[in-house]
């Protein structure tokens, strides 16, 4: 077994040894006199890595493009239909099918500051109908009665399945109205 370890060892130091880093040097008195603490100088090392870099703008580019997929819907978000206070109009609501569906049963709900013409003291109407495939458009005659937001939903039912429309609206006094 000796005679094994003297052989490796040979064999060892003929192998060309690594050229140390530049910082090694200075790394290893600041080490060895406890000049630098060891806390700082892992943070040292960590700031100077090319990788620390990268990862850190990688991270910066994911947390920018996170907020502008946030932020952007609502900037652009349709900001509804403003009505005048007392003002009757009919609201067009779009309905796309991608198949016809006899037998559907609609649902329209008015909230807030809005009522459906004809049914003041209802918040809510149901009927049955049949809805083409493709694009379907109900008129709804819509009432401003007080100031504020209001929404007409629409609820479609077909078979257990359900899909929701809803229209955003805004009733303003006359005077405010621009």
């Amino acid at each position: 077994m000796d005679k094994d370890a003297e052989i490796l060892r040979q064999a060892l130091k003929r192998i060309p040894a690594p050229e140390p880093r530049p910082e090694f040097i200075d790394r290893a008195f600041a080490k060895a006199t406890g000049s630098v603490s060891p806390a700082r100088s892992r943070l040292a090392h960590l700031a100077s890595r090319w990788e620390t870099w990268v990862g850190a703008a990688a991270g910066a580019a994911v947390a920018i493009l996170a907020m502008l997929m946030l932020v952007s819907p609502l900037a652009t978000r349709d900001p509804g239909i403003t009505l005048a206070l007392n003002e009757m109009r009919d609201i067009d609501v779009l309905i796309d099918s991608e198949r016809t569906l006899d037998g559907a049963t609609i649902r329209i709900v008015a909230t807030g500051s809005v009522v459906l013409d004809g049914f003041e003291n209802e918040r809510q109407i149901d009927w049955q109908t049949h809805l083409a495939k493709g694009s379907n458009i109900l008129s709804l005659p819509v009432l401003a009665r007080s100031t504020g937001a209001g929404q007409l939903v629409a609820v479609i039912e077909h078979e257990g399945r359900t899909r929701q429309v809803t229209v955003n609206l805004t009733v303003r006094d006359r005077e405010a109205r621009t």
